[in-house]
């Protein structure tokens, strides 16, 4: 709540105006009261107002004098000036010490209120816009730390935009840390902002290091919080210690599981956080979670091979129950393909990615018309096989709900345009050619399409294609180009785009992070 605070040397005046206002209605608590200048002066000096409403006329300092005054100490306070007469001279003096309105006495409150109302709304303006400048701010300042770390910015930009943004590049120790907070539900960024739980990370990691130490923290492109502590000297382990204290702290804030990873180098020249940032974001690239740890630590010094076995199963066991659609023991084939094979804390991430895409992909092929950005596009955020899972089987129940829908068959001419898609993709198809040769208008032929199969044919032919294009990158060598006209794509350009829209990663992410 704001503060005002009245001057006027009659007394009756100073103690009518705290009564005669709902101040509080405006979100104004009254500060106190004086009957001159001088001693108003004294008052504000220890204790600063929002609002001073002050008469004009006073023994040994008048209110245009007190409004100056204040005006040097407390930049930011508005005014109101009360007089018993007009006088030019006062007016003109008072605009230009930047008064709010000048209300002659007796005072009129309805006067007095559109004044305040008009305050506030002054009031409201400078906090959006100081609010926005400061979220500007921290904007550019995350934007040129993320360049940093990433290694796309010049060392003469960083220099040059480091002093203005205060980012310290004279210390002797830097240690670079990647937190991940991990929602298996959602995107993180769809439960906090960012930027506020990077500002919070950073204010309890400094109070952890206390003096001597500073700390950096902002989110990267992958809604990690990137934490940099930069002191005069080593103090590894102390870092250490505290950053594992600050993710306990921030872990019960969210109620969510943190995942933090160290880099392994240390220096300040720019290859080495540029490496120190790598390798921490390597841990993530390598492993997904397996225990139940609500914090878990990843060092450089303790990393060694996942001696956890590789995710197996018969293919031939899985498309049999999945024929046979029994939940119960497809949900316990899942867990079990996709077990840890013992107590250990992380697993490889490729390997159990690379079994989950195979079992999901069984599933997807046995629908009529199958949507595989179900199966890429929230793999990126999984980041715990109990996650994986889940993913797995969410696709697999969703396709058996689909088979069973579609028991009841497609008409004879949308049966005529799926069996082109399935025998003809990588052909010239279009539902113009097609409707010539059903005798049928093209526009009523797709209505009854997206009727029957539930998505347009246009969208049903490219991601029969996707899908295709998907299991030549997962299981042969041929180029993407190659691969792009064999399922019907003349453009690579346009193939690139679209395997991106139903996939929501390129051909060459796909087949990096995928590939058996």
């Amino acid at each position: 709540m704001r503060k005002v605070f009245f001057v006027d040397d009659e007394p009756l005046i100073a103690q009518g105006l705290a009564n005669i206002v709902e101040w509080q209605d405006y979100d104004l608590h009254i500060s106190g009261s004086a009957n001159d200048g001088l001693q108003a002066l004294e008052r504000l000096r220890e204790e600063p107002v929002d609002l001073l409403i002050t008469d004009i006329m006073m023994p040994r300092m008048n209110g245009l004098e007190l409004i100056k005054k204040v005006k040097e100490i407390h930049p930011n306070t508005k005014f109101i000036v009360l007089s018993g007469y007009e006088e030019f001279e006062y007016v003109k003096m008072g605009i230009t010490l930047g008064i709010q309105n000048y209300i002659l006495k007796p005072i009129n409150i309805e006067e007095l209120e559109a004044t305040i109302k008009h305050i506030k709304g002054d009031w409201e303006r400078e906090e959006l816009r100081r609010y926005r400048s400061e979220e500007d701010w921290k904007i550019l300042r995350s934007n040129i730390l993320q360049r940093w770390v990433s290694g796309d910015i010049r060392s003469s930009e960083l220099k040059q935009r480091a002093e203005l943004l205060g980012i310290p590049l004279n210390y002797a120790s830097y240690q670079v840390y990647v937190m991940r907070i991990i929602s298996d539900e959602c995107a993180i960024s769809q439960l906090y902002r960012l930027t506020s739980l990077a500002d919070e990370l950073c204010r309890v990691f400094s109070e952890e290091l206390g003096e001597g130490q500073e700390v950096i923290c902002f989110p990267d492109a992958d809604d990690d919080i990137v934490v940099m502590s930069v002191s005069m000297d080593e103090q590894k382990e102390a870092a250490r210690k505290g950053m594992q204290r600050s993710m306990t702290k921030l872990r019960q804030l969210t109620g969510l599981r943190m995942w933090c990873s160290e880099g392994e180098a240390e220096g300040h020249e720019f290859k080495d956080i540029q490496e120190n940032y790598r390798k921490a974001k390597s841990q993530f690239q390598a492993c997904l979670i397996a225990g139940d740890d609500m914090t878990l630590y990843s060092r450089p010094e303790d990393a060694e091979p996942v001696q956890a076995s590789s995710p197996s199963f018969r293919p031939d066991t899985f498309a049999k129950l999945l024929i046979e659609g029994d939940k119960s023991a497809l949900q316990a084939f899942i867990a079990s393909a996709l077990g840890c094979g013992g107590e250990v804390s992380t697993v490889p991430r490729g390997a159990c990615m690379n079994a989950a895409v195979q079992l999901m992909i069984a599933a997807k092929d046995m629908e009529k018309a199958p949507d595989y950005s179900e199966v890429f596009t929230p793999m990126h955020r999984i980041n715990t096989l109990q996650g994986l899972r889940n993913h797995v089987w969410y696709i697999v129940e969703r396709s058996l709900q689909r088979l069973q829908e579609a028991e009841q068959g497609y008409s004879m001419h949308v049966s005529f345009l799926v069996d082109q898609v399935r025998h003809h993709y990588p052909e010239e198809l279009s539902l113009k050619t097609l409707s010539q040769r059903l005798q049928m208008h093209p526009n009523y032929l797709g209505q009854l399409f997206q009727q029957e199969v539930g998505a347009s044919f246009s969208d049903y032919l490219n991601q029969y294609r996707i899908e295709k294009a998907t299991q030549l990158l997962l299981h042969t060598d041929q180029k993407t180009a190659d691969i792009a006209f064999n399922v019907g794509y003349t453009d690579s350009s346009y193939f690139y785009r679209q395997f991106k829209k139903y996939t929501s990663v390129s051909p060459t992410e796909m087949r990096s992070m995928y590939r058996v």
